[in-house]
């Protein structure tokens, strides 16, 4: 029988290992992003918000190699970035951030340069009435999915898909705000989490529950989905709150189910047989 594969949880705890029989934490830390390629593990890392307030530019990526069972020390690869980013990946050749804070894409090259900002929105109060909120990103042959969270715009969310050079072409309004996640299947639909209702569903599908909890992080492999979910609560809770990591099959029926300590912010399963990466393997 084939062993079920194993996932990375970026989390405000750290970063967890996790398969069907439970977890186990790599690296302690708060990460709001993390993507996989050639063994390595590449994450946004970031502080709290009462943390940011003394220092806003505390986000920085930071790559990790497996040794010893465990991961290394880490290399910062770029640092000084705004503590409001989120979802990180490979694609096109360059390194992917969502800058959510300043709605733009930060776009950097094989030796950690910035080579382009490709800007969403123009810049607006954090948290204010016209702050989007983009907190992923998937890129997929010719065409970019972000997620617009749209809380703070107080409308529903909506997946905005662009060109390569970043010029819209379609945009989905979905039925819920606060949503997190893009995954395009092999059909073409999109996937993404319907955060504050706790299900997943396809733009223009029926929804699949997973729970009462808030849902976020998503990996879709060729047999499984791995689903995140977690407690909700105020921002300087969010970092003790627990959750669950929920894994289906593909036809979305519940096969096993797990308990984490942490809340996940983005998951990736390990072998990069994952459409939730630009590239999958």
């Amino acid at each position: 029988m084939t062993a079920p594969p194993s996932y990375v949880v970026a989390s405000r705890q750290g970063i967890f290992l996790v398969d069907h029989p439970g977890h186990r934490l790599l690296v302690p830390g708060y990460f709001f992003g993390v993507t996989i390629r050639d063994g390595a593990l590449y994450c946004f890392r970031t502080v709290s918000s009462p943390e940011a307030a003394a220092n806003p530019d505390s986000g920085c990526i930071i790559r990790y190699r497996f040794r010893d069972g465990g991961l290394d020390a880490g290399e910062v690869l770029v640092e000084g970035l705004d503590y409001n980013g989120h979802q990180v990946d490979f694609f096109d050749g360059s390194f992917w951030l969502v800058d959510s804070g300043h709605q733009r894409i930060l776009e950097y090259d094989a030796q950690w340069r910035r080579v382009a900002e490709h800007r969403i929105g123009p810049p607006v109060e954090r948290r204010g009435p016209d702050d989007a909120h983009i907190n992923s990103f998937l890129g997929r042959g010719d065409r970019i999915h972000l997620m617009f969270h749209n809380v703070h715009r107080r409308i529903p969310s909506e997946i905005v898909t662009f060109d390569r050079g970043f010029r819209e072409i379609a945009r989905a309004q979905l039925p819920s705000t606060g949503c997190h996640d893009v995954v395009e299947l092999e059909d073409g639909s999109l996937l993404y989490c319907e955060s504050i209702r706790g299900q997943i569903r396809t733009v223009g599908g029926a929804p699949h529950k997973i729970d009462v909890l808030y849902t976020r992080g998503l990996a879709v492999g060729p047999d499984e989905i791995a689903v995140g979910s977690s407690l909700y609560g105020a921002r300087p809770a969010r970092g003790m709150l627990p959750g669950f990591v929920t894994f289906l099959d593909r036809a979305y029926a519940r096969v096993a189910r797990i308990y984490l300590p942490a809340a996940p912010t983005q998951i990736r399963r390990l072998d990069g047989a994952d459409l939730s990466l630009s590239q999958p393997r």
